[in-house]
């Protein structure tokens, strides 16, 4: 007698049925502890700081109110993080700007951990190596820590030899809707088309 071809393979189609259903599941967790997490993340109008910026101007986070806003912590004598970051984040808008994204209101901000040597002048002969609309951030060291206090981020310095120091800091990028509400963050060396995506969804 003919066996029933619906009965063939039982236990490889229950094994795809539970694979499914825990991705499902695990997608579904992952979900619920992001919302958590953007929900829980204060607004940018509830992030405050008052700085000076790259041209010697007093800024305010209420100056940047309106716009989708991708902001970071570093450092301007910063080896590697911070131009990877900010050579990323220009590759990324050229990319998005070709495939017809109106890229123009997004709202970069560079707010430096480093109070010895970051002044306004070295933030902006910097700040002038990369061809995007980016604000260059600084202050005393009270204020820059208060900032980095504002926005959950972290920042330590690092001595080194003959009086010579770095910094350990957050190194994500902040994201922020134009109504002020935070949109999660791009890590360090994330893929290129998670960017994108990203950077596009604030700019909707």
């Amino acid at each position: 007698m003919p066996r029933d071809p619906s009965h063939k393979h039982p236990p490889v189609i229950l094994a795809i049925i539970l694979f499914l259903a825990l991705a499902i599941g695990l997608f579904i967790i992952s979900e619920k502890q992001a919302q958590k997490l953007i929900v829980g993340f204060p607004n940018f109008a509830d992030s405050q700081f008052v700085l000076t910026d790259h041209h010697g101007d007093l800024r305010s986070n209420a100056d940047f109110l309106g716009h989708p806003i991708a902001l970071f912590f570093g450092f301007t004598y910063c080896p590697d993080v911070c131009p990877t970051t900010l050579m990323t984040l220009a590759n990324s808008l050229d990319a998005l700007s070709d495939a017809g994204v109106d890229v123009d209101r997004l709202q970069i901000i560079f707010i430096s951990v480093d109070a010895e040597r970051d002044t306004p002048q070295q933030m902006h002969d910097y700040l002038t190596l990369f061809e995007m609309n980016v604000v260059g951030l600084t202050g005393d060291a009270q204020a820059l820590a208060n900032s980095s206090a504002a926005f959950g981020a972290f920042a330590q310095k690092i001595e080194r030899e003959k009086g010579d120091f770095t910094y350990d800091h957050s190194a994500a990028v902040y994201l922020y809707r134009s109504d002020g509400g935070f949109a999660g963050t791009i890590v360090f060396n994330e893929p290129k088309e998670f960017i994108r995506e990203k950077l596009q969804s604030i700019l909707k």
